[in-house]
């Protein structure tokens, strides 16, 4: 039923395109928000000298590659998917093509290639007079298939060629001390050793085709060693079966082999389509069959209306908002790091599975290892992902936020039985590290644990996650008052967590006595972490003002009876500096958990009630860091401290591994390249310098600097969209959509550095 069900979605989208080919060709974004945009290009005028890590992105939100063209001419891509599950549990690579043209017209003449951001494509030129080339290539916004699109002054062969990642089986030996474990975080230490079977190469006589099967599955395994084996028939195994991998055709092409297609004569043009497939089929045949129908709807439509549909796709993605800083280097810098980052999650983002927080699909190969590796693994650690998804509301990009809700909304069911199969309660806790069918990440569960909780420390009682993925919902919801997706999505979610507390732990004179508790990674076994008591009290006061007939009197009362019982924030002897629980003891990680006051659950702040208490907990915080997972950049802009938040916004815009070359490929940092929490913490940062919604008002320019000056047009409270110019705190135009919302527009006239 997915095959017909596709099948009958690309005649649509086909019927649709022929019809509204002049809309396709309407432009939305402003002639000088596009000129603006696309002095941001990122232009290279000399091939790649170091294979991928020269490489820039492209991507249509599941299919991504990193691009690059090599010293000898061949242009390179390294093809990732959002779903591309191995049977190890790894997020996999679809595969590496190579392509390239004869006569060679890299061999002399300059040399250009460009990420047009404004169309979401690589442009690169090469050669001069009759060895002139311009080759395109562009993952289609609405369609399956990587599209290269090559046209040269004179006629040439074009022959494509995959590259499969993995000939061979592959069996992880060697637990800690292998040096792939890092990427097998999760199942290294698996009694018996992980294994990803050989991609297999399909031969045609007018394509290149190969796939990935999982012909096993370390689910039941998963579950069993978790003790909640008798769930693995309750809640389908998302690994077995699952097929992956790609076809390239083209136009009067021909296959020379099983891996190589090649022109069937010179020609001055050439179009190759590289079109993707991930399905769970009883056999590669049915895997075969869809395949098949993606292939003939992609080549079915005419190649100048899917470009159209292309573009028009981009055009709408950079109108729905934008941000160009100026007034120094700094600024530019700024948003330069910024733009490329909106770009980089649109490449990755409306997938059928959540953003990797360790390179996304965009990993390459890096320090010796290939695309398939990744530091920590296949695992989503909640306290990075985060980071990268907070900020797609302001910008507008919610679509691409479905993904990370449905992860949480769908495992809810299982956390819910596992929660009361451990502890006798209802309710639903969420791993701070888990898979993407739940759980935790096995080798932080402990492959001989028999018991009811994580043998690691640093999370066994880490459970902020599951409140701030609540808060998160509920500033969807702020923005959008969706109210279906209130029902569907924030009632039910709230009610299993807010029970999870309520149940967990007992009271003592009718307040809750949070112990053992971990504040974050930050202390182990502490009593009353603040991340506990700020989120719920956040989250439960956000619930209250849902509109009548969402939630239950009963469930009302419920989430009343739960903020009652919470006990006050922990502070200082006199009350003006915020701690990080009641009682804890040693450092264990890098983290301010007393600053989780200020953001992510926002008590604190500008326009917010005892700001100089959050001025002086965030001065006093123990770690004064930026880059990866820091908050402070975030926390600073929050509080109006612009020079402070300045500086840090810098750290993070500049945080670049020197051999890596695209500019928004983050290095490691904590994690992997390219870093996207990095990225993440620095867009959410930017947009509360410029906006944030406090008690029904829009807060603009709490923390650009004097000096900086904006253009910017982001997403408030309300369904309001604002735009304005400014320099500092000084507004030069504003428009605010609808416009009754403009009395609710206020400046703070703060000075809190």
């Amino acid at each position: 039923m997915k095959c017909i069900y596709r099948s009958l979605r690309a005649i649509t989208v086909m019927l649709l395109a022929l019809t509204f080919t002049a809309m396709a060709a309407k432009k939305n974004l402003p002639d000088d928000i596009a000129r603006m945009l696309t002095s941001y290009n990122v232009i290279w005028d000399t091939p790649s000298r170091t294979g991928s890590m020269e490489s820039m992105p492209i991507g249509n939100g599941d299919i991504s590659a990193n691009v690059w063209v090599e010293e000898n001419g061949d242009l390179m891509l390294y093809i990732g998917k959002t779903d591309t599950w191995s049977e190890a549990t790894r997020l996999l690579k679809v595969g590496r093509v190579r392509v390239s043209m004869s006569p060679n017209p890299f061999k002399e003449g300059r040399f250009s290639q460009e990420l047009n951001l404004l169309g979401g494509e690589i442009i690169i030129s090469a050669g001069s007079g009759a060895n002139r080339t311009r080759i395109k290539v562009w993952a289609d916004a609405n369609s399956p298939a990587i599209n290269i699109d090559a046209a040269s002054a004179r006629p040439t062969v074009m022959t494509c060629v995959t590259e499969l990642m993995r000939p061979h089986d592959i069996i992880f030996i060697g637990g800690g001390g292998n040096p792939l474990s890092p990427s097998y975080t999760g199942v290294r230490d698996c009694p018996e050793p992980p294994s990803e079977s050989a991609d297999v190469l399909v031969p045609y006589d007018d394509r290149v085709e190969w796939y990935h099967r999982n012909k096993t599955s370390l689910y039941r395994t998963i579950l069993e060693k978790q003790n909640v084996g008798e769930f693995a028939d309750k809640y389908p195994d998302p690994f077995i079966n699952r097929t992956f991998g790609a076809a390239i055709v083209g136009k009067d092409m021909k296959a020379l082999n099983d891996s190589t297609l090649a022109s069937s004569r010179p020609a001055k043009k050439h179009a190759v389509d590289i079109v993707v497939h991930t399905a769970q089929t009883q056999d590669v045949a049915q895997w075969q069959a869809c395949l098949d129908e993606s292939v003939k709807a992609v080549t079915a439509m005419p190649e100048k209306k899917a470009y159209e549909r292309h573009l028009s796709w981009w055009d709408n993605f950079w109108n729905r908002s934008w941000v160009f800083l100026s007034g120094n280097d700094n600024a530019r810098t700024v948003t330069e790091a910024y733009l490329l980052q909106r770009y980089m999650i649109a490449c990755q983002g409306r997938g059928a599975y959540p953003i990797k927080f360790n390179g996304g699909t965009l990993t390459f190969d890096y320090k010796g290892n290939n695309g398939d590796y990744r530091n920590w693994g296949p695992g989503y650690w909640y306290q990075n992902c985060r980071l990268y998804y907070w900020p797609l509301t302001a910008s507008g990009d919610s679509d691409m936020k479905k993904a990370w809700f449905d992860m949480y909304k769908n495992n809810l069911p299982l956390q819910t039985d596992v929660t009361r199969k451990y502890y006798g309660h209802d309710g639903a806790f969420f791993p701070e590290t888990t898979n993407f069918f739940g759980l935790y990440i096995q080798d932080d569960w402990g492959w001989h644990n028999t018991g009811k909780a994580s043998q690691t420390r640093w999370i066994r009682y880490h459970y902020e996650g599951a409140l701030e993925m609540l808060a998160e919902m509920l500033e969807e919801y702020n923005h959008s008052r969706d109210e279906a997706f209130a029902k569907e999505y924030i009632v039910p979610f709230a009610t299993q967590v807010i029970r999870f507390f309520a149940n967990h732990w007992p009271t003592i004179n009718d307040q809750f006595r949070f112990i053992p508790a971990n504040s974050l990674e930050q202390y182990w076994d502490c009593l009353n972490p603040i991340d506990y008591i700020a989120g719920l009290t956040h989250d439960i006061n956000e619930l209250k003002k849902l509109p009548e007939g969402l939630v239950s009197k009963e469930l009302l009362a419920e989430w009343d009876k739960c903020l009652r019982q919470l006990p006050p924030l922990p502070k200082t002897p006199d009350g003006k500096r915020l701690l990080p629980a009641e009682e804890y003891s040693v450092d264990r990680n890098f983290e301010n958990p007393e600053c989780y006051t200020i953001f992510p659950f926002k008590l604190y702040g500008v326009g917010r009630p005892d700001l100089d208490v959050a001025i002086n907990t965030f001065n006093n915080r123990k770690f004064k860091h930026s880059n990866c997972w820091s908050q402070c950049a975030i926390q600073a802009a929050i509080l109006g401290q612009s020079q402070l938040m300045e500086e840090a916004l810098l750290k993070n815009a500049t945080a670049r591994d020197p051999e890596v070359r695209f500019p928004a490929f983050w290095k490691p940092g904590s994690d992997y390249v390219p870093d996207l929490d990095n990225g993440g913490v620095l867009a959410t940062a930017v947009q509360h310098m410029l906006i944030d919604n406090v008690d029904g008002a829009i807060v603009l320019l709490q923390a650009l600097p004097d000096n900086w000056e904006v253009d910017f047009k982001l997403h408030a409270h309300d369904n309001t969209t604002v735009r304005a110019k400014a320099k500092g705190k000084t507004v030069k135009s504003l428009q605010v959509t609808p416009e009754y919302r403009t009395k609710d527009v206020t400046i703070p006239d703060n000075n809190n550095q």
